[in-house]
Formats: structure tokens, C-alpha cells, sequence
């Protein structure tokens, strides 16, 4: 009898923390609570090091996640993984991803930097399912993460045993539009207690980045950059969508990215964004780089971030 009261117990309890579960669940999703999207520019390894406007943006990001957002994932479509075809992307569904070190003529001990992060193809499945579903060839692959995730992710939270990261490809080509269905495909999941970031760079011209690394931010760059930032914070929805999709149009649009692979990610991101209104966090220039980052659907109340050196950086 005894056993048996325990027993009962214990499946009473479990039922009980079941329901609580579900119902705290449904009071996130019915309350209209959505997790943020992000879009952010990120950098080369020595971001590990930044303490400038970079640094500080991410610091905040990170103290953001861990402390305050604490989500149940992070979905990051990354500039540094391509799909096949027209309509092929790959989704990481490694348990625990390898770092990758794709970055050229670095101080060694970039190559060496180690990561306690972890996968989830839980996660990774349920991103495939999604992309499925919206007429998308996703398949999963044992990739890992290149540095167009682990290094920006990393700068914000140097240690992150709990949250899983889970990388996506961009398409293989510079379709705006289909990079905003596949943001779409995956908005589903920002009611799931998943954070979707697009990780990219605003602008991304390595080949003039030495011709102008003693001058002044050329005015292309800035043009472009404004131009990025009107569309995300003054419009919404198919209004902002639609202007995104002009922006191979623009007249500094080859200056600013020679090839448009770190700008796809910012269509992702604008399509999982929906309605939601956009916000700059990060406004910085280096050469032919713009540091841009935006977040959309930030709740109002939430802090934002520092730049006057009060910034705390996760150290731990």
C-alpha cells in the first residue's frame, strides 16, 4: 500500500508540474509574448577582444539572453553556410557542434579558442519541420558552428552550457525574397521560447577594407547603412519587406557587398520579424564595415544598451 501511495504520489506530482508546465506555456503564448529577433552585424575573431562599441553591444546581448531572456534555444542563420540549389538550406543538428576557425591571418590563439555550448536536434528537427512546411528543402547536417556564430555569440556570453545554439544556412544565392519566406517559415518559433537571430554585416566590402582604414567611413558606406536602418525602424510588415527587396537597387549596393551573402541573414530576420517594429542597438563603422545591428519586437520595458563603459561583460 505504502509503494503504491508513493507511486501515486509521484504520478499526481508529475501530472501536476505537467499541467503547470502546459498552462504557463499557453499563458506565455495566448498573452501575445514573443520571443525578439535579431539581426546582427558580427565581426572577425579579434571581436573576442573588442571593449569599443562593438564590445559593449554585445555584452549587453549577452547579460540580455542569460539573465533576462533566458530562451529555451537560439535558431542563427549564419553568412558562412550556404544551401544548394534554389531552394536548399542546411540546418546543424549536431548535439554538441565542433568550432569552426574560417578566418584567415589571425594571431594563433584565435585558432585555439575552445566553447562550452551545445546543440539541440530536437530544435534542429523541429526548424527542418518548419521549413518543410513552407516548400523549403531543409535537410540536416553534422556542420558545427563557423566563426559567423560562435565568435559574436561567444563575445556575449563567454560561457553557455544551457542555452542551445542551432545554425541554419542562408540559400545559396542573393534571392531577398526567399530569405523572407524563410524568415517566415521559421517565425513559428519565436512562440516557442526560441530566439532567431540573422547573423551578418550591414556592410561587408573586404576588398576596399585597407583603402580606407586610415580615412574617413567612405559616404557609400553610410548611405547604405541609413537606407538599412529607415526601413527596419520607420516601416513594417510587407511595407518593410517589400523595401528590403529594393535594396539591391540602391546605387551603393555593390560598394557595400560585392557578393550579398552577410546581408541575407537581415532578410531572415525581417521576415521572422512580421509586424514587429524595429530598433538600432548598434550603430558603429569601421572602413568599409558598418557594425549595424537591430532587434525587432523588443519589449518596451527592456534596457538597452551602454556605450559609456558602464557596459558588464558575462565573464563567466
Amino acid at each position: 500500500m505504502a509503494s503504491f501511495a508513493a507511486k501515486t504520489t509521484t504520478t499526481t506530482t508529475t501530472a501536476a508540474a505537467a499541467a503547470a508546465v502546459t498552462t504557463a506555456a499557453a499563458s506565455k503564448v495566448f498573452s501575445g509574448s514573443k520571443t525578439p529577433v535579431f539581426f546582427v552585424s558580427h565581426g572577425g575573431p579579434n571581436l573576442l577582444d573588442d571593449t569599443e562599441k562593438p564590445g559593449d553591444f554585445y555584452s549587453w546581448l549577452g547579460n540580455y539572453l542569460k539573465n533576462e531572456l533566458k530562451p529555451k534555444a537560439i535558431v542563427i542563420i549564419s553568412a558562412h553556410w550556404q544551401g544548394e540549389g534554389k531552394e536548399g538550406v542546411f540546418v546543424d543538428v549536431s548535439e554538441k557542434p565542433k568550432l569552426i576557425y574560417d578566418f584567415y591571418n589571425f594571431p594563433k590563439h584565435y585558432y585555439e579558442v575552445k566553447w562550452d555550448h551545445k546543440g539541440s536536434p530536437a530544435v534542429a528537427s523541429r526548424v527542418i519541420d518548419l521549413l518543410k512546411q513552407s516548400g523549403i528543402k531543409a535537410s540536416g547536417e553534422k556542420h558545427g558552428n563557423d566563426h559567423g556564430v560562435w565568435v559574436p555569440l561567444k563575445r556575449a556570453m563567454s560561457s553557455n552550457p544551457d542555452i542551445p545554439v542551432i545554425e541554419v544556412s542562408t540559400f545559396s544565392h542573393e534571392d531577398m525574397s526567399m530569405h523572407i519566406k524563410m524568415g517566415e517559415a521559421l517565425a513559428p518559433l519565436r512562440d516557442e521560447d526560441v530566439v532567431i537571430i540573422g547573423s551578418g554585416s550591414a556592410v561587408h566590402n573586404l576588398r576596399q577594407l585597407w583603402n580606407y582604414s586610415n580615412k574617413p567611413v567612405p559616404k557609400f558606406v553610410v548611405d547604405f547603412d541609413k537606407e538599412m536602418e529607415t526601413l527596419a525602424c520607420k516601416s513594417t510588415g510587407e511595407e518593410r519587406q517589400a523595401k528590403a527587396c529594393e535594396l539591391n537597387q540602391h546605387k551603393s549596393f555593390r560598394d557595400c557587398h560585392p557578393t550579398a551573402e552577410h546581408l541575407m541573414p537581415f532578410h531572415v530576420a525581417l521576415g521572422a520579424a512580421g509586424e514587429d517594429k524595429g530598433k538600432k542597438l548598434l550603430n558603429d563603422y569601421f572602413s568599409t564595415l558598418s557594425w549595424g545591428s537591430y532587434v525587432f519586437g523588443l519589449p518596451k520595458d527592456t534596457s538597452l544598451p551602454k556605450y559609456d563603459g558602464t557596459q558588464t561583460r558575462d565573464e563567466l
